[in-house]
């Protein structure tokens, strides 16, 4: 199923892409986006290659010069296209889909992805059929050999970052990169940073021994490497390197959703005042707890990247993120970055002088949890028609619907990326969640 949202374009590499299709939305970015010099990077899948030949085609038959970067994580091309002073970029990727999988997301000039208004004129331009005028000349193809190394020596500059510190400790670090965009990257930033390092599916060659989502229930292999090596910690990212999840030194997958308070703890120590962080409806208090430890301002955006880095530049904020793993420091890049949040939690764990398990102890726990309702073709379900379900102190309508408890709350939304309701919920009891998660499916069914 071919699927248009804020990310860019998803689907099914063979039945849903061509280098007609290709050819109609890169002449309506270019159009739109009034593009001369475009970046390009793929996350390693094995329908990557063709794809990223016929963006590169058309971009070049358009005159627009083409800077590639070919093997890359989304937030190495995020900051290589406002370095290199592209007016966009484009990722072949689809993210934490499964193989079969494959997309674009576009950026802009300053590497941030377009807006949903953006992508929504793009996708229009599409379906209305406007041409783009033909180019009088053709674009030049240039190859950016250095965009790992120049993303990692910005890792190292950052100002809540002290290298020597983390050298000192000589970490020893798993990392599982699920043959992506992340395989080389991740682990060269890891040895800069004087960590032993153990690799796990770090081919960059797209094939996937796991789920590609990094879930806890996706790093069971993760898990028991870290315990056979005496790991200090495990790291494993998505596809295209935007997400980190982590497993702690006990061989423990503390899940996706502790990544950001981490790196707000990491953060906290070298900021002067109180600040405003911004995060997603979907994650954890476990934010909400972080945040109020150093009396900062947490603001929720709906979900999605592209809301919460709006949310960052209308109150300029300088770090914020989402609970699936996605830390977003302005200061490198205002894009979830798995390689920002891995230099931040090797901090952490070097100015505190603990083990990232113990660390963890200074947050209050919850159990999260993370399910979906595939969708019917043939049934249509009003999200709004939910807020009648349960009694709940609060109700959020800012992104689907959000119920909300003193102790507690339940999202249910639609998908940007694929054809399913998300339900996330939280609280301090797993019963507790679970009732109100079968009641909430019996009334969608």
């Amino acid at each position: 199923m071919f699927i248009r949202s804020a990310s860019g374009l998803r689907g099914i590499a063979k039945e849903d892409f061509s280098s007609a299709i290709i050819d109609q939305y890169i002449s309506s970015y270019i159009q739109n986006q009034n593009i001369n010099k475009c970046a390009i990077g793929t996350d390693g899948r094995k329908s990557g290659a063709k794809i990223s030949e016929w963006v590169i085609d058309s971009l070049v038959k358009n005159g627009v010069d083409v800077v590639n970067c070919e093997l890359a994580t989304t937030p190495t091309m995020q900051l290589i296209t406002e370095k290199s002073q592209c007016d966009g970029g484009i990722v072949v990727t689809a993210s934490h889909n499964p193989a079969e999988y494959n997309g674009l997301k576009f950026l802009q000039a300053d590497g941030t992805f377009l807006s949903p208004k953006q992508c929504e004129k793009l996708f229009k331009s599409v379906d209305n059929k406007i041409q783009k005028e033909s180019s009088t000349s053709i674009g030049k193809i240039s190859n950016y050999k250095d965009a790992d190394e120049d993303h990692i020596e910005a890792i190292l500059n950052l100002s809540c970052i002290e290298p020597e510190k983390i050298k000192n400790n000589k970490f020893k670090v798993v990392i599982d990169a699920t043959n992506g965009g992340a395989s080389n990257i991740l682990p060269a930033l890891c040895k800069a940073l004087h960590c032993s390092v153990t690799m796990i599916s770090c081919d960059g060659n797209g094939n996937y021994s796991r789920n590609p989502e990094p879930l806890s229930i996706n790093l069971n292999e993760l898990e028991r490497r870290v315990i056979k090596e005496n790991a200090d910690i495990g790291l494993a990212t998505d596809p295209d390197g935007d997400r980190l999840s982590i497993v702690s030194n006990k061989g423990i997958a503390i899940g996706e959703e502790l990544s950001l308070p981490l790196a707000i703890m990491n953060y906290s120590f070298y900021s002067s005042e109180p600040e405003t962080f911004v995060t997603n409806l979907s994650t954890s208090m476990m934010v909400d707890d972080v945040v109020s430890s150093f009396n900062g301002t947490l603001i929720r955006s709906k979900i999605g990247e592209a809301n919460v880095v709006s949310l960052m530049k209308k109150y300029n904020v300088n770090l914020g993120g989402e609970g699936n793993g996605g830390i977003i420091l302005k200061e490198a890049h205002l894009g979830r970055d798995s390689l920002v949040g891995t230099a931040m939690v090797l901090n952490l764990m070097s100015i505190k002088s603990k083990s990232l398990s113990n660390i963890i102890t200074e947050i209050p726990q919850y159990v999260f949890v993370k399910d979906k309702i595939e969708l019917n073709s043939g049934k249509e379900i009003d999200i709004d028609s939910l807020d009648s379900v349960f009694n709940s102190d609060e109700i959020n309508k800012l992104d689907g619907v959000k119920f909300i408890w003193k102790d507690k709350w339940l999202h249910i939304r639609k998908s940007n990326t694929e054809p399913i309701l998300r339900i996330f919920a939280e609280g301090t009891s797993m019963n507790e969640l679970q009732s109100l998660q079968i009641k909430l499916e019996e009334f969608v069914r």
